[in-house]
């Protein structure tokens, strides 16, 4: 495990520790826009902070909320909150999402869920999955007998959820992107139509590497098997 790697996983337990001792009021309270253009509740705002007392020293923040803080030669990319919505409604699945960026590519890539403590991050040498708070990692490992798949957004794009009801293939929409792709190797297969923003990908789409995967300007598929990567392309093609 590397020092941003562990640093980023302290964190992250910091931020667990504190939504875990009880939801409160100023958790949901919306403020203005962040630099990603959504709305930033205060759950954004306290993980934000955390990530950036305890990641500003390894290079320049461009965050979600905040956009751009501090100076250096890497960049951290981090969404604080992915999910913010579940988590300010209560439910559970959402996470954050951090990723280390060297002359515009990811080294180092971390994504937890908050609700549930599971973590998995990517380094140049290993792609391994765990607990918040443990010391005990594993590599991850596909789950060939999956029956599920995840399609994020699927509410914003009817007809091809109609067309995946129509081939007998489950999914479901859980609304937290990063966090979806980072499962994407124990799922039949993610989907995600509609307009990317990095912060939600740069880590997340990085921890993909390996499965196979179609993106095109707004959509995005992964999947295990190279034939369901291509029959669910041809299904959003109308096909």
């Amino acid at each position: 495990m590397t020092p941003f790697v562990e640093t980023t996983l302290i964190a992250a337990h910091e931020i667990a520790a504190i939504l875990h001792d009880g939801w409160r009021q100023e958790f949901g309270d919306h403020g203005g826009i962040g630099a990603g253009g959504d709305r930033t509740a205060g759950i954004d705002t306290l993980a934000e902070n955390i990530y950036i007392e305890k990641l500003s020293k390894f290079g320049k923040i461009d965050s979600e909320e905040a956009g751009i803080v501090g100076s250096g030669e890497a960049t951290i990319v981090i969404d604080p909150i992915d999910g913010s919505d579940n988590a300010v409604s209560g439910l559970p699945y959402y996470g954050s999402s951090i990723a280390l960026e060297v002359d515009g590519k990811v080294q180092e890539a971390v994504v937890v869920n908050l609700a549930n403590g599971d973590c998995f991050y990517k380094t140049r040498a290993e792609l391994m999955q765990g607990k918040i708070g443990s010391d005990r990692f594993m590599p991850v490992v596909r789950r060939e007998e999956s029956t599920i798949g995840i399609f994020e957004k699927a509410y914003a794009n009817p007809e091809l959820a109609m067309a995946l009801l129509r081939k007998k293939q489950k999914f479901r929409s859980p609304g937290a992107v990063a966090l979806s792709l980072a499962y994407a190797h124990y799922v039949s297969f993610v989907i995600f139509a509609g307009p990317r923003r990095r912060y939600d990908f740069a880590a997340a789409l990085w921890m993909c590497e390996g499965l196979e995967t179609i993106v095109e300007e707004e959509l995005l598929i992964v999947a295990k098997e190279r034939e369901t990567a291509l029959q669910l392309h041809r299904l959003a093609q109308g096909e």
